[in-house]
């Protein structure tokens, strides 16, 4: 970003309303606090645009309403609704509509800090009046959708610019770069030289352009009664491991765990690279405070074929005998699942026969042991073999599959939870403390709204239509346990709209009842810190939070991670926490 580059100095009339492209000097030029007429209308032409004033210092507000009409030109698909000298806010369009938000700014660093996949339960509509505002004072800065506030606090509060320098500012396309032209509507924009509060921003955000009220389903940003306090120790380094400490040159990442049945110990298996070859291991035989590797027993077809966030489970078979897997995607095979198997205890490992018909570019990483002796594994699949290329938009469902064998052999995987314009993808499965039921609670990828669960009462055979989560258990790729208090720790990356650990690896604490009504729960852990840098991959703000946790013999709950663990040039690390929920109950009641 930098001062407007002044691409066009015409003045085009678009639907009637003259808009300035992108000049630096412009006599319809919108001053502070002023609010346009009528509505600039933008066509999705890179060479439109309007200027507005931006006003400097401490505290500035900007707020419009816009109506997005489809995907307009560009470089990216990032159509700009606003950009200040200092910061911006785009859609991010697809072809039949625009899923979301994404807001940066230039730190006191001079480095640009991305904040992507801001959003509101549907998204943001095609056709639609709604409403937008930011905020920006000495806590940082703020993003409002709709009257709701959608991310800040923690989430916004990196390198934070001292003051604003402000200037003109684009409206509905960029003078500042590559051009990213936004196609629609933007009524009422204006800046403001204060921050306007929480309730003034609601306000705003009631009566549209047309003069009726806002129409758009509610957003799912935390409600007063959804937020529920966190507990951090995040920083709390003497609870803390590293397994496999990242480098400048190297990304350790995709941790899951296995417990043995002595409770003490421990298993890890991680990919180097996002998504990258498998081939590590290592076991703790202390509950996690020390770490061996295991790289070279595992067999070398190993390192050189799997890869991709590899899964550890263990299963008892019907002849009595606990075998290890680790799961992974066979990459050289294609899409299906790949399987390395244990028979004594994680002594030596083998390679098992390529599964083609589970669907593995994620592994499965849902498993339950079922009544009947048999044991089943959740994974992931695209709706459409056309639309396999894993964005938010190309949707996925959660399948089933069941062993009789103790995990040798495979059935065919059913479809057991879809949801319409829901991308459901890493499944967790969880048992209820009186064992009747199931809950699949399941990552929803668009992440524009809360993740989704569904129950069953009788084995896997049936299951209910999926629903939203809390908000507090909104993430990805849950992992949890069942406390012998009949509490559940379940740890997650943190995907909550409106929480002021958006990107965090953190741990809800609640009841199965909770759960099942809807309920905010307990309380939140902020597990380990992600020292996430925007945009920037590998290591941008989300990019932690598949975890492994066990709860050990003596009452030690282990929650293992990938995270940015140190706030230097060194990419991801295996690192792990430590803690009892003694402990955290504890701080939980200093925070009431």
């Amino acid at each position: 970003m930098g001062k407007c580059a002044g691409l066009l100095a015409s003045v085009t009339a678009v639907a009637g309303v003259a808009v300035v492209c992108g000049c630096a000097v412009c006599e319809k030029t919108v001053r502070p606090g002023t609010v346009p007429a009528d509505p600039l209308v933008f066509t999705g032409d890179v060479r439109e645009g309007a200027l507005i004033a931006a006003p400097e210092g401490d505290e500035q507000t900007f707020e419009c309403w816009f109506m997005a009409l489809g995907a307009g030109q560009g470089d990216k698909p990032y159509d700009r609704i606003v950009q200040t000298p200092d910061w911006y806010l785009h859609t991010i369009a697809s072809a039949d509509e625009v899923s979301s938000l994404t807001f940066g700014y230039t730190g006191a660093d001079g480095k640009v800090q991305g904040f992507g996949n801001l959003g509101a339960v549907e998204g943001i509509y095609f056709g639609k009046w709604q409403h937008i505002a930011v905020t920006y004072a000495s806590e940082g800065f703020r993003v409002y959708l709709n009257g709701a506030q959608i991310s800040g606090g923690q989430a916004l509060a990196r390198a934070l610019p001292m003051s604003l320098k402000g200037g003109l500012a684009c409206l509905g396309n960029s003078s500042f770069g590559a051009p990213r032209a936004f196609k629609g509507k933007i009524a009422g924009a204006r800046f403001l030289g204060r921050a306007l509060s929480a309730a003034e921003v609601t306000a705003c955000a009631t009566i549209n352009p047309d003069g009726k009220p806002l129409d758009v389903p509610p957003s799912t940003a935390a409600t007063q009664a959804d937020r529920i306090p966190v507990v951090d120790i995040s920083d709390d380094a003497p609870r803390q491991v590293v397994v496999a400490e990242g480098a400048k040159d190297r990304y350790e990442g995709h941790p899951t765990t296995l417990l043995a049945d002595d409770g003490r110990t421990l298993f890890c298996v991680w990919t180097t690279g996002h998504g990258g070859p498998c081939g590590q291991m290592a076991r703790s035989d202390d509950g996690g405070l020390t770490w061996t590797r295991l790289d070279a027993t595992l067999p070398e077809v190993y390192g050189r074929t799997h890869r991709n966030c590899p899964v550890l489970q263990k299963m008892k078979g019907p002849d009595g005998k606990t075998r290890y897997f680790v799961y992974s995607a066979k990459a050289k095979e294609g899409r299906g699942l790949g399987i390395l198997m244990s028979e004594d205890l994680g002594k030596t490992w083998r390679e098992m026969p390529f599964q083609a018909h589970l669907s593995a570019g994620m592994p499965p990483t849902g498993f339950m042991a079922l009544k009947d002796g048999s044991c089943a594994l959740f994974g992931q699949v695209f709706k459409s073999s056309a639309k396999a290329k894993d964005r938010p938009s190309d949707d996925q469902a959660v399948w089933m599959s069941v062993s009789k064998d103790g995990g040798i052999i495979w059935g065919e995987p059913r479809i057991v939870a879809e949801a319409d314009k829901r991308n459901l993808c890493e499944p967790c499965c969880l048992r209820s403390p009186d064992g009747s039921s199931l809950v699949l609670i399941m990552r929803e990828n668009r992440h524009r709204g809360r993740s989704m669960m569904c129950f069953s009462r009788d084995e896997g055979q049936t299951w209910t239509t999926p629903a939203d989560t809390p908000w507090a258990l909104t993430g990805d790729r849950h992992e949890g346990v069942l406390l012998p208090d009949g509490r559940y720790v379940i740890a997650f990356r943190d995907r909550a709209i409106g929480s002021d650990t958006y990107g965090q690896f953190m741990a809800w604490v609640g009841t199965w009842d909770d759960i099942v009504n809807v309920r905010p729960g307990q309380c939140r852990i902020h597990l380990l810190r992600h020292h996430g840098l925007g945009n920037v991959f590998p290591g941008a703000d989300c990019d932690t939070g598949y975890p492994g946790v066990e709860l050990l013999k003596d009452g030690t709950l282990v929650c293992t991670t990938y995270t940015r663990h140190f706030a230097d040039d060194r990419q991801s690390s295996v690192a792990l926490t430590r803690f009892k929920i003694e402990e955290i109950d504890s701080l939980y009641k200093k925070l009431k």
